[in-house]
């Protein structure tokens, strides 16, 4: 699979707020992801969500959504495919952040929880798809911190092949972030 990751975090730059106007908290109230139209539309962003916002996981989700790809936006280089299977895509976006504020409140954390992410995904078999992590400056009531936004895309030769590879590079995505609970700790932590 491919993976990168990027840092984007700047006053003038896209940012991860908690709570917004018509946030769900998924941590407390599981069923309220039949709420969300994304969700319900696309059952492997629910199970995305659900999974992320378990009771063991050490992170949880404020934003996502779905969406098609067009042909001019699959670079089959990027996709770790042919020409053949990048002519229709599917991809989306979840907000994590951090349960632990220690964890949130460190660019150095993300940026280590990023790398091996993406080292980590990198090492899975799943062609036709592949995941960026975006470091954002993030607020959860109003305490500042950091955020990661992942976005998993997939393609195909046509819609279902596209859909069958973006469930699978964001279910691949998901357990990776899920067991990637612990880092090592830098010198000095």
């Amino acid at each position: 699979m491919e993976a990168d990751w990027a840092a984007e975090a700047g006053s003038d730059l896209p940012s991860i707020v908690v709570p917004w106007e018509g946030f769900l908290d998924l941590r407390h109230n599981r069923s309220a992801v039949e709420h969300l139209e994304e969700a319900v539309a696309h059952p492997a962003l629910s199970e995305a969500l659900l999974a992320l916002n378990s009771q063991g996981s050490f992170v949880f989700t404020s934003k996502g959504d779905v969406w098609e790809l067009t042909r001019s936006e699959i670079d089959p280089d990027e996709f770790g495919t042919c020409h053949e299977e990048a002519l229709e895509g599917f991809a989306s976006y979840i907000d994590i952040l951090q349960r632990d504020h220690a964890k949130f409140n460190s660019f150095d954390f993300h940026e280590r929880w990023a790398r091996a992410l993406t080292t980590q995904l990198r090492s899975i078999g799943c062609s036709n798809g592949r995941v960026d992590l975006v470091i954002r400056s993030a607020s959860v009531d109003a305490f500042s911190g950091y955020g990661v936004t992942l976005y998993a895309a997939g393609c195909g030769a046509d819609c279902t092949a596209a859909y069958r590879s973006w469930r699978a590079v964001l279910r691949a995505a998901v357990t990776a972030t899920i067991n990637l609970e612990s880092l090592p700790p830098v010198a000095g932590e």
